[in-house]
């Protein structure tokens, strides 16, 4: 391991499954709050026509526990409890890890995939995975680096940069060369971070305060004006969509200094993700989709058992 300014003890830890939690259920009893010295600029966008296609319902007992959502393209991209899943539009999703693993922190990284978590029945692992990599879409894994040590629960990348957030102690770690070797940032309290996909020394994240800026790597976060409380980032080449706790979204494409509302989604956030003009989100027991720019949302997969 190489992690720069900090001891790192081995072992499964579960205290940020637990921080998580805590941290969404304080975001949403702020909602609505907002910097009272805002100069946020927020231009109201009337919703279209819900997006039209047809939601597959999922088999509750073959679906495990969904940590994060991904996409490429059209393609849906899942990391749940009992591994990575893969879904076409209006088609049913499918498991494509081999094997199957408790998935965290999922991300692409250009041609390959970015995954943490712990491991499933058959892998004689560590408990915490440290950083995965897939270069097959999802279908194998191998360990990059802090195998033994770290569960991120969050990761972006841009390149060669990877930032995450540790599930032991919400440490925020920043890599420059693929995630080999790490740079102990601190532990600045973050819920979900977002990194600039032109410009990686750019990260914008989302706290209990409200929004906060880095223009030095995560080195150091300034407060930003929010539209709303946001709990979820997502940064794509068409601007930084942002998902507040009560499930409004929005979009800036100044990172993060105004933005535009959008449409919203019936219900709280439980995970976020976005490509260019599609945004998916996890609502209850429904994945909603808009490709409208989160203009508007209809579902995608139902029926997801609820944990």
């Amino acid at each position: 391991m190489s992690v720069a300014g900090r001891e790192r003890v081995p072992g499964r830890s579960l205290i940020l499954v637990v921080a998580l939690g805590t941290t969404l259920a304080m975001l949403a009893a702020l909602t609505g709050c907002s910097s009272p010295e805002t100069n946020t600029s927020i231009a109201s966008t009337a919703a279209q026509g819900p997006s039209a296609q047809t939601a597959p319902v999922v088999d509750a007992p073959d679906w495990g526990h969904i940590h994060n959502l991904s996409l490429k393209g059209a393609t849906l991209f899942i990391g749940s409890h009992d591994g990575m899943w893969k879904q076409e539009q209006q088609q049913e999703p499918v498991l494509i890890s081999t094997p199957a693993f408790d998935v965290m922190g999922l991300t692409p990284n250009g041609d390959r995939w970015l995954a943490s978590g712990h491991p499933g029945p058959e892998m004689d692992s560590p408990g915490n995975l440290g950083l995965m990599a897939s270069v097959d879409d999802g279908v194998t894994w191998q360990s990059v680096s802090l195998s033994g040590e770290v569960d991120f629960h969050r990761l972006v990348a841009a390149d060669n940069v990877v930032v995450g957030l540790s599930a032991h102690d919400r440490t925020l770690l920043r890599s420059e060369d693929g995630g080999q070797t790490w740079l102990d940032l601190g532990s600045p309290p973050l819920y979900d971070l977002a990194v600039d996909p032109t410009n990686a020394t750019t990260v914008v994240a989302t706290t209990s305060d409200g929004l906060v800026h880095s223009a030095d790597a995560g080195r150091t976060f300034t407060p930003i004006a929010s539209p709303a409380l946001l709990a979820f980032l997502a940064w794509t080449d068409r601007g930084l969509y942002g998902a507040s706790v009560d499930g409004q979204i929005f979009l800036s494409t100044d990172e993060g200094t105004t933005w535009t509302a959008r449409g919203e989604i019936n219900g709280q956030p439980e995970s976020f993700a976005a490509d260019a003009s599609t945004v998916i989100s996890l609502v209850g027991d429904s994945i909603v989709e808009s490709l409208d720019g989160g203009l508007s949302f209809s579902p995608r997969v139902t029926g997801i058992a609820r944990h």
